[in-house]
């Protein structure tokens, strides 16, 4: 039964999914895929509608109540998991005293991880932590005395108001809706932990249970007859395969992902800052002014009441027109790798120290 639910669960989030993304391309006008899309769209519509009148109830804090499903479901699911894979799975295999160590081990360290990410500060901005706080603005994606007015300071290079917790925090990386908590300077060495403990889970968890039905498979047509058409440990067991199988890679890819930030010297958060330079340049309208006018290095160019100018990057206000353009030399930049230094690049390894 719970293989049936599993199973069915996943089939169907996926033509959900398919749906949503490819109902409304032209192949599919006018036929059932495109009506069945529409009806999709309505009933998620009146959900929200409903989600609307409950927050109104709630004085707007149904989301934040919401936001705890995650981490709350992803723990339960965890527990069950664990549950099962002890009185079901563990039986099939032939485990010596360190291998029951090391799953115990892994087990706890999910736990451990999961709880250490929800609880923990990300680094949320104090006049005290402000002081020693040595990042400075670069005046191009981030600038200075940019100040949050539903915190009442003053927001440092890195920086980010998270809306959902409604704090700023220190090197701002992303909201986690796994831990319902923001990722940055002061818990990213629990995500991360968070991160490796997943992956050795599902890793660990993917062989064990492979091997717990290895003697019984001949062939991967047997295999799938073993997992559903025998008995409900090895039915169990198959669940975790497939799962583990599936989730260890995008695991895997994530992780990877938080690595290459970490080696290009950027956060989440940045890359879309990064992205909308990359967007002037890609225009051809970013230009260094030398020497920087009201300390911006950068200005972009714009087009004012049908006259060029070159307007501030940090509010958009005209810096330079016909009137002092030749006080100043500007030089398009061409490329973010070549013309532009991130200063909060300082390489791998300091970079990984900085984070850790």
């Amino acid at each position: 039964m719970i293989f049936k639910v599993i199973i069915g669960s996943i089939a169907i989030s996926f033509a959900l999914t398919i749906l949503l993304v490819f109902g409304d391309s032209p192949s599919f006008r006018n036929t059932p895929v495109q009506k069945a899309r529409i009806q999709l769209l309505k009933a998620t519509s009146k959900i929200s509608q409903l989600y609307e009148v409950i927050d109104s109830k709630s004085n707007g804090r149904l989301l934040n109540y919401l936001a705890w499903v995650v981490p709350v479901g992803y723990l339960i699911v965890v527990s069950v998991c664990f549950q099962q894979f002890l009185q079901k799975t563990l039986p099939m295999l032939l485990t010596n005293l360190f291998q029951l160590g090391y799953i115990l081990i892994s087990m706890m360290a999910v736990f451990a991880s999961t709880i250490a990410c929800i609880f923990s500060d990300p680094g949320q901005i104090t006049q005290e932590n402000l002081k020693g706080y040595p990042y400075h603005p670069n005046q191009l994606i981030f600038f200075k005395n940019k100040f949050c007015h539903t915190c009442q300071a003053v927001k440092p290079a890195r920086s980010k108001h998270c809306s959902t917790c409604g704090h700023c925090y220190l090197l701002y990386d992303h909201h986690c809706v796994w831990v319902n908590n923001c990722i940055g300077l002061r818990n990213y060495k629990w995500f991360m932990l968070f991160l490796f403990a997943n992956i050795n889970m599902l890793a660990y968890g993917d062989v064990l249970c492979y091997a717990a039905l290895s003697p019984q498979i001949k062939s991967l047509k047997g295999m799938w007859q073993v997992i559903t058409k025998t008995t409900d440990a090895n039915k169990v067991t198959g669940i975790f395969v497939i799962l583990c199988s599936i989730f260890v890679v995008i695991a895997i890819m994530f992780t990877a992902l938080q690595f290459r930030y970490i080696y290009l010297g950027v956060t989440t958060n940045e890359l879309d800052k990064w992205s909308e330079i990359e967007h002037l340049i890609s225009y051809g309208i970013l230009f260094k002014v030398d020497p920087p006018i009201n300390d911006e290095p950068y200005v972009e160019k714009a087009s004012y009441n049908g006259r060029v100018v070159y307007i501030s990057l940090k509010d958009e206000k005209v810096l330079i027109d016909a009137n002092n353009e030749s006080q100043f030399t500007l030089t398009p930049v061409e490329s973010v790798q070549e013309d532009i230094d991130n200063i909060y690049d300082r390489g791998f390894w300091q970079n990984l120290k900085e984070r850790f």
